[in-house]
Order: C-alpha cells, then sequence, then structure tokens
C-alpha cells in the first residue's frame, strides 16, 4: 500500500510538473493514478510482483479510474443534452 501511494504521488507531481510545459493539459491525480495501477498490472503479469500482495490494491485503483471516466463521461453527456434541447426550440 505505501508504495502504491507514493507511486501515485510521484507520478502525480511528475505530471503536474509536466502539464506546466505540454500544450495538452492532463489531470495529474488522474494521471498518477492510471500509471500506477498500469505498472502495478504489468509488473504482476510479467511476474515481478506478488500478485497476493497487489491484486487488491490494483483492483482499487483500476475501480477509481473506472468511476472517474464514467463521472467525466456524464458531465459530457448532460451538456451535449442540454446543446441538443436549446437547438430543439
Amino acid at each position: 500500500m505505501i508504495i502504491a501511494i507514493s507511486s501515485i504521488l510521484i507520478l502525480t507531481s511528475l505530471v503536474w510538473v509536466l502539464n506546466k510545459i505540454l500544450l495538452i493539459k492532463i489531470c495529474p491525480i488522474c494521471a498518477g493514478v492510471s500509471l500506477t495501477w498500469l505498472w502495478m498490472l504489468l509488473g504482476m503479469g510479467y511476474g515481478l510482483l506478488s500478485i497476493e500482495k497487489y491484486q487488491f490494491v490494483t483492483a482499487i485503483l483500476m475501480g477509481g479510474s473506472a468511476v472517474g471516466i464514467t463521472n467525466k463521461l456524464q458531465e459530457k453527456y448532460k451538456i451535449l443534452k442540454e446543446k441538443k434541447i436549446r437547438i430543439k426550440y
């Protein structure tokens, strides 16, 4: 768990610094969490990390990413729905 939290903090900080340079802005927290579960999943897949120790944390982080994506899509859907209603009237 400490490794996951440390990874999220480090990757979030790196993305935050990159956002100052890049033209496209990326949510630092989203990127930190996504990159953390991605490297953990790859580590377990290649046998570098113990599945018993890391599967629960990885699953929680993946679930958080799925909920975050769903929330953003819901916001976009509401905006599009409002625009379509305004066009019809």
